[in-house]
Formats: C-alpha cells, structure tokens, sequence
C-alpha cells in the first residue's frame, strides 16, 4: 500500500475477544517529496485504536438522517442523538432499464414490501469522529440505562446549532485481488461548524494547511511509540484529537459477498482516514460508465465548505487518500455566499449549497435581463457539463435562496424555481423540452426522475397539504396525484431530511430508523386508489361484470361482397355484432395473401350503420372506421363522414425489412380475444390481440448463438439461399410448437418448452407484439406507430415493392394522407406533447425516412407558411417574424427540438432503416452511418432532385433560425455541415452561412460579458482587431496549479503586458466598442479520436522532446478514416466554396485553432531554412574553391543537409499517401516543395563527388557549367520555398494568395494568347526558314571616330552581316521563332528590320494589331478586373489555406510535453461591433429562409392540412379551442383585406371611377392604418 499521504485501521480478527484495535491514518495534502522519503524509510504513520463489538442497545432519543450512493444500490443512515451508522442494501433498487423494440419493460418484479432491512454494517462512533463500537447485525435488541448514559455523555456537542452533520455512502467496488467475491465501499462523516467556517480567511486556510503538514511530520516520528501503548484504556481521554470540535472521517469497509449478500466477516480490514482541518457537505462522486474520462482519476470525495470545494483522490487500490485540490465555486454562487452569508447573518449557507447539489452535479443560476440561467457541473470532473437558460417573469420568482430544485438524468435536466412549474431541458444543448405549472401546488418541494427517465416524482406543498405527483412525461404527460400524509411520511418535519435520491432511486427514514422505499409506497398507495375508484365507478353505474372468456364466441365470416366464399378474407366478429355488414374495401393490398379483420364495434341507427374493423395485414394492424348509409345517393352520402367511406383511424406496422417481408414473415396471429368494456370508451370495447413473425437474426445475434460456424455459413450464401433456409426454418419451428401446444402438459412446462424452440433457432429470431385498445384510444402510442408506418411504407413505395400500378399507387397515397392526418392533428392540437414523444421516440427520423415534407414542414414552422400562396408575401411574413422574435411578442410552440445522442439503449441507425438507398454503383470511399436527424435527412436524399431535398432547407432553416437565441439549436448541424458540402448541398450550405445567428445573437442574455472574456482581452483597447476566439472557461478554478500551466501563464501575461503597453504608447483614443459572440457551432472542433491521460516523467519529457525535433510527424489516421476527423477539419476537405470563409463564425473557429497548426508548420519553416542555408553554404564553398571553410564543418553541413532532406521527403510522401495524388498536386505549393527538396538533393550529391574531407572543394579545378546551372536553379527554386513559407504570416500570406489568384484567373488568357502565338511563329517559320528567294535588307551605317592618340578623324562605314540561311535568322527553328513572336508585343520586330518583302511587312501589320493593339490591351484591362476580385477574394482564400493546415494539422500525431487541454464544446470570440454589424447588413438580402427560393424554382408544391368532416367522428378526440382558433383567423384578415382592396383598385381604374392619384393614396392609406389596428388587436387577444 502507498503510504505517502493516507493511513487506514485495522481490527484484530478475535472471535473470542470484544475489544479490536484498529490503524487510523491522518489525510494529509499531497507531498511528493516526503512521502518518497517516509516510503524508503518504511515508516509507520498510523495510530492504534481500540473498539468493542457488542449487541446494539435500545435509545430513547433518536434523530436519523439517510444519504444513498451514487449509483443507488447502498444506503448509509446515521443517527445524529446517538451517532450511529447503518449500511443497508437497497432491495427495491431501480436501475435505469434500456428498452429494445417492441419488448416489454425487462425491470425485474419485486415485492409489495417497501421495506428495506438488508443490513450489511452497523457501528458507533465518538464525538471526536472515532469508532466507538460495532454492533452485531444478526441480535435482538436490548434496552440499557447504561447505552443511553454514555451516549449523554459521549454526544455533548449533539444538540449545539452551530455543529452540522454530513455524511455519504460511495458506491460498492470490487477488490484488484484474485478473490472475485471481496469489495469495499466508503462511508464519510463531516461534523461542520458553520460559524467557524464562515469567520475562516483564505490565509487562516493556508495556515491550516501548514500546521497540518507540521502535526503530520510530528504523528510521523511517533508512530513506533504509538504501536507500544497500543494497549491502554481506550475509554479515557488519552488523545489531543478528543477535543476537536469539527473534522472529516473516512471508513472504509471490506465485505465478502455470499449468496448475494454483503458479510462484514472480518474488522481488520475496516480502515479509518481523518482530518481535523476541514470539513463540510461530503459527496462521494465518479465519472459514469458511459462516459469517457481524459484523466485516471476516476472517482473521488469532494467536501463542500464555505470557501469552496476541497477534492480528496483516492489512489489505485482505492486504500490511500491525500487532499489533492481546492476548487472555487462559479462566480455567481462565491458572490451569493459573499454578499448574503456574513459573519453575523442568520442565513445558513448549508442550506444553500444543499440546494446546489444533486448526486455528483453542482448547479448554479444566475438572472439578468429578465433570463434566467442554469449551470450545471460535473463535480467528478470539476467542469461545466450544459447550461440552460429561460425567460424568467417577474412573478414566478419565488423569494427563497434555497428553494431551487433539481434531477438530472440520462439525457434530462430538470428544474424548478420552488415554485409550482418544472421545466425540462435537454443536458447535452441545455434547449428546454416542456414546462409544466401544475395548479394543485404552490411550491415544489422536491422532484426526481425514476421508471428510466420516463417519469417524473414530484413532492409538493399547497396551502398546509402536501402532495405527491407522478408525471408520467411521455404517456400523453398525465400525471396522477397522491396526497401526502403520515402514512407514507411523517409531514411534521422538513421532507427533504428524510428522504435520500439518486437517479430512479428514493428512499426514506422514519422516526424510529426504519429505511423503505418512497416510490414503493407510493405506487402501493396509487394502486389501491385507483381499485377504489374503479369500484366506486362500478357501483356509480351499477355495472355488473362477468368475465367468462371461454364464453365469448367469435364468429367467421368468410364471403366476398358477391356472397361467395373468400378464404383469404375472412372477417371476425363477436356474437352480439352479428346484424353487421363487414367494410367491402381494402385501401392497402401488396399482393394476394390471407387477411383477418375484425370486428370491434357496430351499431346501427336507423339506416345509418357504424362499424369499426381491425384488420391484420401482412406486416400492419390497421382499424378503419367507416359510417355509411345505404339509402342515401351520392350527393346525399357528401354530408356523412369521409362521404360514407371508411377512414383510417389507427395503424401498426412490425417495420420487417423490406427484402424481408414475404408469405413466411407474415403476420401470425397466436391470441385475439374481446374483453369486457368497462365504459372507459363509449364505442371501442377492450380486446386482446397478440402477433408475432419472423425476422432474419442480425450479425450480433448470430455471433452470440452457440452454432456459430452454421452462422457464418449462412452469413456467405446468396440471398435466394438464405430466404429458402429461413423458410424451411420458420415451417420446422412452427411445426414444433404445434406438437408442443397439443402435448399434455403442464402450462408452465408447455410455455418453457415453447421458449427452448424459439431460442433454439439459428437464422430467424421470432419476435411478439400485443395491441390493445389503451393503444389506439391513448394519443401517444397512435401517434408513434402511425409515424412509423409512413416510413414502413415508404420503404415499400420506393423500392418499388408496393404501388406498381394506377390503382395500387392511388391506394398508397390514400392510405399516406389518412396515417399523415392522424399525425396532423396530434401536432396541431396537442403540441407540447408532440414534442415529449418526439423527445422520447424521435418520430422525426420516421417523418424523414418516410419523406413526409410537408408535415414536416407543419411541425417546424405551424400552419402560417402554409396559407401563402402569393411568393411575394415571403418576404412580409419575414419581417414579421423577425420583429415578432425581437420584440417578443409572440413565444412559438416548438414541436421539435434537436438531438445528437438517442435515448439510452436504442440505436439511431437500426437494421432496413437505410433500405430506402439506391443501389447505383456510386459508392462512397467511406463508411457514413447517420449519427442524427439532420444527418439523416442529408443522407436520405443524397443524389435526388431539387425539389426532394427540400427537407434538408426545411431542417436548416428551423435550426439555424433558434439558433439566435441559443447555439445548441444547431448541436445536429455542427455535425451534419460536412456531409452537406460532401454530397453537394451546395447552395443550402452557402445560404445557411448566411443566416442571422453568425452575428446576432442573444446567447449570453444572462450572463455579464466581463466575466466570460479574458482579463488580458478585457485590458486591451482592442482597435485594431477583427475577431479575437478564445477558450471558454469550464473548469472550477483549482488552487493546485501545475508547473507547465505556470510557465504558459508566464508567457501569457508577457504576451499581454506587452501588447498592452504597446497599445497604451502614445494613444489617446479609449476601448472601442466590443460585441460577444458564440460560434454557433457545438463541438464543432472536437474530433473523435482517442484520448489517453498521461503520466509525464523527466525520462518521457525528453523523449518526446528528441520526437518532436528528429522523428517526421506520421498521420494517426489513414485517408479512407476522416470521419474521425472533426466537423470542422472535415467540412474543410469536402468544402468548395469561398463563402463560407465570408463568416465571422468560421473566420472565429480558424484564429482560434491557427496558433497550434502555425506553431508546427513553423517549426517546419525553421527546418527548412537550415536546409537551404546548408545547401548555400555548401554551393558557395564549390563555387568558389574556398578553402575558408573547413573541410570537417563542410561535412557536418551536407549531413544536416541530407537529414534534412530525408526529413522534408518523408513528410511530403506522407502527405501523397494521406491527401492522394490528385489533392496533393492540386496545390502549387506541394510540387513546389516536392522539387525544391529534390533538385537541391540531387545537385548536392553531384557536388559531394569532388568534396575532400583534407580540403574540402579546393582540389576542385573546373566546374561543369551544367552543374552550374542546376545550382542556380536549386537556389531559384529554394527562394520561391521560402516566399511560400511566409504565406505563413498572414499580413504577408495575403498578397501572395493575391498573386496566385490573379494568376489562376489570367491563366486561360495566357493560354489563348500563347495559341496566338503559335499561329504567328508557325507562319513565320514556313515564310522565313529558308529564305533562298527572299530580299534581306542591307543596312548600312556610317560615323566619324577619332584616334585619341594620334588626333586622327576617320570615316567608318558600317554594313550588316546578316545570314538567312544560319542562325541569325530567328525563324530557323521553332522554339526561337515563339520567342520572336513573343517579342513583337514590346516592339522588337526582327523580320521587318531583315527582310525586304510584302508577305513579311502584311503579318508583321497583322500582328502589331492583334498582339499588341487587341491582345495587350485586353491584358491590361482584364488585369485591372482581376485585381479587384483578387482583393476581394484574398483574405477567403488565405482563410481557406489557413483551415487546410488546421486539417491537415488534426490529423497528425501530436507530440506533448503535459497533458493538452480538449477542444472545447464552444469557442467564444469577441470583435468590434461594427464589424458584426456591417457583416449583417451586407448579407440582408440572403438572410431570407433557406428553402424560400427552392420551393419557388422547383416544381414544388404547397400542401395545406386541414379539418376532415370525419374528425368529429374519430375515436381520438382532441380539444378543439374555439377562442384559440376564433383568434388564428385573424391572421387571414389582413391578407383578404389587402387582396379585397387591391382588386377593387383595379376595377375601378377599368371603370374610370377614380381619376385623380390623391383618391388612390387615400385608399391606400386608409388600408395600412385598418392593418395595423388588426394586428394590435390580434396581439392583445394573443397576450389574453
């Protein structure tokens, strides 16, 4: 055991023998330096103590308090009187249940017994935190006067208010021993005295601190002596610890596990840890097993004081403890304690920081502006985990600082103010789910989440009652309510003392100590209530109830319409419906197959006949609903419902597969039976339906059968194969059960031995469903199955598996309508909870994967969009919207939030989810599985038209438009970004760019922008800057700083003292306006490799130190592996489009992740300047037969030249093998580095052939000119390496990306000028290479020089020697007429000047016009143009490159030197306020919605959703609101009026009844004002 910082206690094992002794350890902070030292010298740091082992003895005074693990499976009670502890086991433990499809809750049964009594330890302890007994657990209790008198003696402190008591159980963990069955767990004990901590200064702390070390060193040195009076009386005071009034105590204790119970068999391996320092509320935390964690620490207890939050780490055997960290509280929470808990106020601040804490999370609010904040953190990691935010109003704010209340679940945060409303919000984007005010209450005492998330428990008070409500949140959100009383707890005393809460998980002390379960005995008391009422409702209407199954007769009828017999139709019905006429339509038939309706109901009134069919299909159960009279005509049968025909009113689908679905995977009926109506519906009578089919077994399936080697078989063969082997299967388990259902057994061994068969299959799996009349009748499970019905056949429809005819086609697109209408009105009606089944069952990947666009498009943006049916009220109904949003005049209902995780336990792509994809040959160099809604939809209509994607724009346009009010809206389409660029979404890309939420935002409403910028921004004027990104901070702020944290900091504020300074220097001018903004864009640059906490040695530093400089940085992944990439790294590979570079946001994200990428390629840089000065070194001393260099530095040069080399090469071959050959050379820059590297090299080894390790290149007598050339051109290429390289600072970058792009453009130019020019210098090549015949002309010069040394005057004449036949003639070769062609554009026209003939003179004209008059001046115009563009397009593309060097930075492996901070969640930036703005106002006119322009120029059409007069008639009812809907037609109002009016314009211009422009102005005028009237009043009866 490590023996640096902890120590522990152990109990001699003495069955014999009442009296143990035990090893107690001090916690201490971490030494390194003297733990080493104490290690070595093997000293002993423990002390002994002794405690007795009895029976317990009974007490009068009893005060108990309870706490539960984490993980809720063990409880810890500790009464405060007597100072007892008691572990128990939760036997009505609740773990979170992860549902699969269509399969029943798998929560084990338990008992009706709330009790819980598994006692597992139970001991005593002193007031000086020292175990004073363990009581025996198997005993009966005794009464002794003798127990209650040592308790009044021993607990002098119990009843002083200004000592409270703190304790937590840790979870149970196994031993790292070979003895499987051993564990342990903790128990903590905080004594805290609150005024004492409350007085306690930051430097009475680091006093503490040093006085702790000084006791240790002194308990160190007498250890030895401590073990020798082991055996002195333990009951006197014989220690100085017996005097501490607060302190903290750990005990850890050993169980052995036996036939599922916890044995505490032996009290030498109890430890004790202690510290007398601190104290406060103690939590045992640890990161969850779905999470991943970046560091080892995996668990650890956190005490919670005035001061902050002390952190005390265990070590690897969970046996050694050391203070390791304090962590200050958030901002808002230190203010709080600041400001409002003083020295002499009576407020206690326990309380307050109890209202803060939930199982391991912190939470913290903050209000301004009217908005309300949440920030939850992770107190296992000590770091931000989601932020929420609400609109808050004035009256909801209830005037108690320790009534907030909070749960979090798997996916769920929930929170209530104290008052009577629970909001519900997502904990991964923090967007609010639902918000419920329930009128039964006043205040919310307490609420946690239990049933797995999918309820809610909610204690609260009205008035002098209390209540209990269970808000079942995704069954139509009923809740049920239960009246407190001392039944179930005793209301006298505050609740939240007695009851301890984990996830699904509450538990309750009563007065005398007895621990049950809360929600046990509330489901008990619900149970019997609802018994109650359902006999006091049989009573009410007299209904007596025979239930006799066997008498229920159900009888066939088996005739088509023309009353011959149809053995595939046959329809059942109950005796008492024998008068019915069974529906003679089918809408939906795929082929000719066995189907068995039902009849559920049928009345007759007169000559009106109602019936109600259920109908099971091949792969649906389907009710349709049909009221007709035959008597009626056509004309009169138009007022019936659905015109007398029948309608859809609910559907299931079993969702098989589509290549799947076949005569032997049909629906199989095993069980239909009626019930007995117990008037709970006045039309549909309970049944009983149970099917079953069968489905080919998934790969993982077939891994986990024994037969594994058949599987694989199987797995191989073709799919004709595999349908036949499946058959014969499907027959042979049939043909088993059947024997099986007629054997004479018993019915539990028939149903054993019918589970053996079905397990027992190898290629198909058998899966059940039951369908009752609770799932038609109740919303939310109608609606769930309908929506997954539209892409069940979907599906069909598009594999052409279902409608290959006119008549089959209308069918289908009737029966969509029909399943899209049930949809329709749940959405329309009941909106809040369309919401909480598309939270809980994302009904919205159905809608996508069965291409519902236009209910998609209801569910997103309401029924406003859908009554325009002028294009040009678009842009009305924008302004509208935006100033609505602005001004806040009207909150909209969502119906649909986003997500990126799914619910716990379910996958989001299952099996034949993608069966929809076409098979086109086109596949992709990648594996893209669908992580969320948006990327689905992007996937799903990959390739397609136009106008088949449009909910895509639909997607985009919903997210990005909330996203002004909070980033995580766009959580999906962070991720989704690069699949729209890789699959060519292009202009939905561009145009969501553009949206409004880059700029504007309203993110940080309620948070103060000082504090969330950097102190060393904040102190800057900050002129000259565009945008600045940085960091979030959302970590606590610990006191244990690491060393490498202090040198950044070093550098930082060097950094930004002498930017500061140097802004200050003679600057007169103030701060400049500065705007807050997010990049909307969560976990945007957060990629998905694996991350690895390390332990950084010396030995490790200075390998990875030797790494960095010598070993080329490798790729850690491979080019067909991007998708581990982040989005932002991936966006950039797949990207094509300069716009996107023209957003604050993207420009935010590349300055925020520049430093690192620039900091490696710079280091690059710096290589390769010692590359090229080694070469020019060396060159030069060739060059020159220098023999001032010596021969030894020459050849240590050329060996840094060739490591180099070799460096440089490596890396550019990794780069073609990770890029590809047509990325790679696609940019200038990689050939030009690929060639600068290899010429030099091979010059170099030229030049080595003559180097002398005597002299060097001295002996060196003649230089080959070739080589001279080749060293030129080595050195031109190095230059232009190096001008590249300071493309690398941005100011400089710029104009070389300037001269790139001028280049790329003009280069088509150049192409057409250099044909030009092949035409002129061929011509001329025929004309001039043998000019036998041709004149040349003879020039002749003459002159007068003068002898200087004899003064003599000479006449010269001078004549020309000019030889057509030789090299003088420029057109005698090819390549040198293109270059005198060339030359005619300055003017140098030679074959004018030495020819003499017409032809030569016509072409030398010609050209003069085209090259220089047309060509030359088109270049220099074109040029102007082209600059311009340049200019505009330089900063995208230097941004573009920029984010290249990111990506390509990502993806290679990184060499540390401490462990990196992760990319955060968010990045931050902050810039001038008119740079924000001005970027808004520029891009106006595309801020429009992203599907406005594609549904206008696609062949798109508006669909409008409306009221069926069937509605009425429907089996599912819903509450119409006829004010709310009285109040929605005045929305129409101003559109009818403004066409009424316009129209009448018109009609009266025709006429000639309004002459003059005044009378026209005045209408006009007059319509704007009744405009504006109308939509005040629409306002106020919207606010009433």
């Amino acid at each position: 055991m490590d023996k640096n910082s902890f120590h522990s206690i152990n109990v001699d094992n003495d069955e014999y023998r009442n009296i143990k002794n035990i090893k107690a350890y001090q916690i201490k902070y971490k030494n390194t330096f003297k733990d080493v030292l104490s290690f070595i010298k093997s000293e002993k740091k423990y002390e002994i103590e002794k405690v007795k082992y009895e029976i317990e003895d009974d007490v009068t005074e009893k005060d108990y308090q309870i706490a539960i693990c984490q993980d809720g499976k063990f409880v810890v009670t500790f009464d405060a009187a007597n100072l007892r502890v008691k572990l128990l086991e939760n036997t009505d433990y609740r773990e979170f249940v992860f549902r699969n499809r269509d399969v029943c809750n798998n929560k084990k049964e338990s008992s009706d017994r709330d009790t819980i009594d598994k006692t597992i330890a139970y001991f005593k302890i002193k007031d000086d935190l020292t175990i004073d007994k363990f009581y025996h657990t198997d005993h009966d209790k005794s009464y002794s006067i003798k127990e209650i008198q040592e308790v009044s003696e021993n607990s002098s402190l119990k009843k002083d208010e200004t000592f409270k008591w703190s304790f937590d159980i840790s979870n149970m963990y196994e031993e790292n021993n070979e003895n499987n069955n051993e564990c342990f767990t903790f128990v903590a004990i905080s004594r805290i005295n609150v005024d004492k901590d409350k007085k306690v200064t930051e430097e009475e702390n680091n006093n503490n601190r040093e006085k702790m070390d000084e006791n240790s060193e002194t308990r160190d040195t007498a250890g030895d002596e401590q073990s020798e009076t082991e055996n002195k009386d333990f009951l006197g005071d014989n220690s100085e610890k017996n005097n501490k009034t607060k302190g903290i105590v750990i005990f850890r204790l050993k169980f052995k596990k036996e036939d599922n119970s916890y044995v505490l068999s032996d009290l030498s391996d109890v430890t004790r840890y202690y510290n007398n320092e601190i104290s406060g509320i103690c939590r045992f935390v640890e990161v969850s097993k779905e999470e991943k964690l970046d560091d080892t620490q995996q668990k650890r207890l956190v005490i919670l004081d005035f001061h902050g939050i002390h952190s005390i780490h265990f070590n690897s055997n969970s046996d050694f403890f050391h203070l390791n960290k304090k962590f200050d509280y958030p901002q808002s929470i230190r203010r709080e304690l600041d400001d409002w808990y003083t020295e002499n106020d009576k407020n206690d601040y326990i309380k307050r920081l109890l209202s803060c804490i939930y199982n391991k999370y912190f939470l913290a609010t903050q209000f301004e502006n009217d908005v309300q904040s949440l920030e939850v953190f992770d107190l296992a990691k000590m770091e931000l985990e989601t932020t929420a935010k609400k609109v808050e109003k004035k009256d909801e704010f209830v005037n108690e600082y320790y009534s907030n209340t909070f749960s979090v679940g798997k996916l769920q945060l929930c929170f209530t103010q104290g008052n009577n409303i629970i909001r519900l919000y997502y904990r991964e984007n923090g967007l609010q789910i639902a918000s419920k005010e329930f009128d039964e209450l006043e205040k919310i005492v307490l609420l946690e989440f239990f049933d797995s998330d999918e309820k809610i428990f909610i204690i609260g008070k009205c008035q002098d009652k209390a209540m209990i409500i269970i808000w079942d949140l995704y069954n139509n959100s009923n809740y049920e309510i239960v009246e407190l009383d001392d039944s179930l707890i005793s209301t006298k005393k505050d609740i939240r003392t007695r009851l301890a809460r984990t996830l699904g998980n509450i538990l309750q002390i009563d007065d005398d100590g007895t621990v049950s379960s809360f929600i046990k005995k509330v489901e008990i008391k619900l149970k019997q209530k609802k018994e109650k009422e359902k006999n006091e409702k049989k009573n009410e209407k007299k209904i007596e109830i025979e239930i006799d199954k066997a008498a229920v007769t159900i009888k066939k009828l088996d005739e088509k319409p023309d009353e011959k017999s149809d053995e595939s139709h046959k329809i059942y019905y109950d005796e008492k419906y024998k008068n019915f006429k069974p529906i003679d339509t089918e809408p939906w038939v795929l082929d000719e197959y066995t189907k068995f309706p039902y009849c559920l109901y049928h009345d007759q009134q007169g000559t009106e006949k109602e019936t109600l069919q259920l109908i099971v299909g091949r792969s649906t159960v389907q009710i349709w609903h049909q009221i007709n009279d035959e008597t009626k005509n056509k004309k009169q049968k138009e007022q019936l419902p659905n015109k007398g025909k029948p309608f859809l009113e609910y559907i299931w689908t079993n969702h098989i597969p589509v290549n799947q679905e076949r005569e032997k995977t049909k629906l199989r009926i095993e069980d239909f039976k009626y019930e007995s109506n117990d008037g709970l519906h006045e039309k549909l009578e309970d049944f009983h339906l149970k099917v079953y089919w069968y489905e080919r077994k998934s790969n993982k399936e077939e891994l986990k059968n024994k037969d594994r080697a058949k599987n694989k078989e199987h797995a191989k063969k073709k799919e004709d194969e595999k349908i036949k082997e499946e058959d014969k299967e499907i027959d042979d388990i049939e043909k088993q059960l059947e024997i099986n259902e007629k054997k004479d057994i018993d019915e539990a061994e028939k149903e054993k031995k019918k589970q053996e068969i079905i397990d027992g299959s190898v290629k198909v799996k058998r899966w059940e469903k039951v369908i009752k009349r609770k799932d038609i009748i109740e919303k939310f499970h109608a609606v769930r199955h309908a929506c997954k019905a539209l892409e069940h056949l979907n599906k069909r429809h598009k594999g052409k598996h279902l409608a290959n005819n006119y008549i089959r086609v209308h069918k289908y697109e009737e029966m969509v309508r029909y399943i899209k209408h049930i949809v329709w009105r749940f959405a329309k009606y009941e909106k809040k909870n369309f919401k909480l089944l598309d939270v809980r069952y994302n009904v919205m990947k159905n809608l996508i994967l069965g291409d519902c666009d236009h209910l998609i498009k209801f569910i997103l943006f309401g029924s406003e969009e859908e009554t325009i049916e002028d294009k040009d009220d678009y842009k009305k109904k924008e302004v509208e919207r935006k100033s609505e949003k602005r001004g806040r005049k009207k909150i909209f209902e969502t119906r649909h939030i986003p997500r990126d995780n799914s619910w716990p336990g379910e996958k989001f792509i299952k099996d034949g989810d993608l069966d929809f994809e076409k098979k086109d040959g086109i596949k992709d160099n990648e594996d893209i599985e669908p992580k969320n809604n948006m990327e689905l939809a992007i996937y799903h209509c990959k390739g397609r038209e136009l106008k088949d994607t449009i909910i895509v724009a639909y997607l985009l346009e919903y997210y990005s438009s909330h996203a002004t009010d909070c980033a995580g809206w766009m959580c999906t389409v962070s991720k989704a970004i690069p699949l729209l660029f890789k699959y060519n979404y292009d202009d939905y890309a561009r145009k969501l760019f553009f949206k409004e939420c880059f700029a504007d935002q309203d993110h940080f409403s309620a948070q103060d922008p000082n504090e969330i910028i950097p102190p060393e921004y904040r102190e800057r004027r900050n002129h000259n800057i565009k945008f600045r990104a940085f960091r979030p901070i959302v970590k606590l702020k610990s006191d244990n700083i690491k060393w490498y944290d202090n040198i950044r900091n070093q550098i930082k504020f060097l950094n930004s003292y002498i930017i500061k300074n140097y802004e200050n220097f003679d600057n007169d001018l103030g701060k400049s306006p500065i705007a807050l903004r997010i990049v909307p864009l969560p976990s945007f640059t957060i990629n998905n490799f694996e991350r690895e906490y390390k332990e950084y040695n010396l030995i490790k530093i200075i390998l990875n130190l030797l790494s960095f400089i010598f070993i080329p940085r490798f790729y850690q992944i491979n080019r067909y592996e991007r998708k581990k990439l982040s989005p932002f790294s991936r966006m950039i590979l797949y990207e094509n489009n300069d716009d996107i570079y023209d957003n604050p946001a993207t420009e935010a994200v590349i300055d925020f992740r520049w430093q690192k990428a620039r900091n490696f390629f710079f280091f690059l840089f710096l290589r390769f300047l010692i590359f090229a000065t080694c070469f020019g070194v060396v060159s030069w001393a060739y060059l020159n037969h220098s023999n001032m260099i010596n021969g030894k530095f020459i050849f240590t040069l050329i060996i840094i030249f060739y490591y180099l080399a070799i460096y440089q090469l490596f890396t550019e071959v990794l780069q073609i093998r990770y890029r590809g050959f047509k990325k790679y050379f696609g940019e200038i820059f990689n050939s030009v580095d690929l060639i600068s590297t290899a010429l030099s090299v091979t010059v170099m080894s030229i030049m080595f052939k003559n180097f002398q390790f005597t002299d060097g290149f001295e002996s060196l007598k003649e230089i080959d000119i070739r080589l001279i050339v080749g060293i030129s051109f080595s050195i031109f290429f190095l230059w232009i390496e190096l001008i590249f390289y300071l493309r690398l600072i941005p100011k400089i970058g710029i104009f070389i990306y300037y001269a790139i792009i001028i280049f790329k453009t003009i280069l088509p130019f150049f192409l057409f000028m250099l044909v030009v020019m092949l035409a002129f210098a061929h011509t001329m090549i025929v004309l001039l290479r043998d000019p036998t015949k041709i004149k040349t002309k003879d020039s002749t010069y003459s002159g007068i020089a003068t002898d200087i040394s004899t003064n003599e005057t000479l006449n010269i004449t001078l004549k020309s020697d000019f030889d057509p036949t030789s090299s003088d003639n420029p057109f005698a070769s090819f390549f040198n007429a293109i270059l005198a062609t060339y030359f005619w554009i300055s003017g140098d026209m030679v074959q004018r000047d030495q020819f003499d003939f017409w032809a030569v003179d016509v072409y030398t004209l010609i050209g003069s016009i085209v090259l220089v008059i047309v060509l030359q001046n088109m270049l220099i115009a074109f040029m102007s143009g082209v600059y311009e563009d340049a200019a505009t397009k330089g900063r995208q593309t230097l941004l573009r490159h920029q984010a290249n060097h990111i990506a390509d930075y990502e993806a290679l492996h990184h060499i540390h030197f401490w462990n990196p901070e992760p990319e955060p969640k968010h990045i931050y930036y902050f810039g001038q306020s008119k740079s924000l703005e001005e970027w808004s106002d520029t891009r106006k006119d595309d801020q429009g919605a992203i599907y406005k322009g594609f549904e206008e120029k696609t062949t798109f059409t508006i669909h409008t959703f409306k009221k069926e007069i069937y509605d009425k008639s429907s089996i599912l009812k819903y509450d119409d609101n006829i004010i709310e809907t009285k109040i929605e037609n005045f929305k129409n109002i101003d559109k009818e009026m403004s066409e009424n009016i316009e129209y009448l314009i018109e009609r009266f211009k025709s006429k000639n009844l309004i002459k003059e422009i005044k009378e026209i102005e005045e209408i006009i005028g007059m319509k704007i004002n009744l405009k504006a009237k109308v939509e005040n009043l629409y306002n106020k009866l919207e606010e009433l």
